[in-house]
């Protein structure tokens, strides 16, 4: 069985953190779709997925997987709805 380091668990600690931060700015998003502030909130969540992103990469195997599996439902219904692809 593996050994969770520390820095997993403040990394894994801190993707969560994202996650509910994340949550609160989509539910914002959803009520004012049309607001001046989306943009700017759509921007920041953007930030948030891909430093969420960076923390799960630095992850060893196990860690990683747990988060990815946290973060699933959530980047599933966002990527699925509020994703821009250039």
């Amino acid at each position: 069985m593996p050994t969770v380091t520390p820095v997993d668990r403040i990394r894994a600690r801190t993707v969560s953190h994202y996650v509910k931060r994340i949550r609160e700015h989509l539910e914002a998003m959803q009520r004012d779709a049309h607001g001046l502030e989306y943009a700017p909130w759509k921007k920041e969540v953007d930030e948030l997925w891909k430093t969420t992103f960076e923390q799960i990469n630095q992850m060893a195997e196990d860690p990683q997987k747990q988060s990815l599996e946290m973060i699933k439902e959530l980047w599933t219904m966002y990527i699925s709805h509020y994703a821009t692809f250039e």
